[in-house]
Formats: C-alpha cells, structure tokens, sequence
C-alpha cells in the first residue's frame, strides 16, 4: 500500500510518501480502508509519534490518527462492523495512523459514519 510515513523526529521534511506493508489486523481491530484522515500541526512532536505502546522505537511511522473509510474485515471477534460499512474514529496514538490507503484501528474507536456527511 501507499502512506506517508515519518522517518525521524522533525517537521514535514521528515514525512514521505513511499510504499509500506499493510497493517497487522489484531484482536479487536478493523481494517479500515482510508477515504480521509488528518495530521494534528503538532502531531510530530508527540512522543506517541515514534513509538509503540511499549516505549519502543516505531520509525518509519505512519502519522494522522483521525481516521474516515470503509470496512474492509475485521478481526474475528469483531461483531459490530461488516465490510463495506462506512466508519469514522481515531486510531490509537501508539500505533501507525491512517495516513495510507489502509488503516488498523481498535473497533472500539470507531463509529458508523452518518450518511448525511462525507467522508471529509
């Protein structure tokens, strides 16, 4: 997949856009694919930008943690989504955001999207 992703710690010289594996869809999660997403000003200052939840290194990292899209699976103790289910939320600071085409993010972090609003 396509994303942009951070490659140390600085300003948007540091972000790239380049290939990146699809993220890993864990218990709880949904993989979301991206329609819109944005990144905080501030969002590469944040230590969470950096690292995983455990305090380890996470670079490259994908930024953007607000998150709208489309079901594509879900983990399978995951009963609340279904593929093709238009969604919105926030992925979790300590874990690759949405700036990509896919995005994993907790189920519990996410909404159906009204239908009276786009993506953006």
């Amino acid at each position: 997949m396509k994303a942009i992703r951070i490659h140390g710690r600085g300003g948007p010289e540091q972000l790239f856009f380049e290939d990146a594996p699809l993220p890993e869809v864990r218990n709880g999660d949904v993989l979301v694919r991206v329609r819109a997403t944005g990144i905080t000003p501030t969002e590469l200052t944040w230590d969470e930008s950096y690292q995983n939840a455990d305090g380890t290194a996470r670079i490259p990292g994908i930024p953007g943690h607000e998150v709208a899209g489309v079901v594509e699976r879900m983990a399978p103790d995951v009963t609340d989504f279904r593929p093709g289910d238009e969604v919105y939320g926030l992925a979790d600071f300590p874990r690759d955001g949405a700036a990509a085409e896919f995005a994993a993010v907790r189920a519990a972090n996410l909404a159906l999207k009204p239908h009276s609003i786009s993506h953006e």
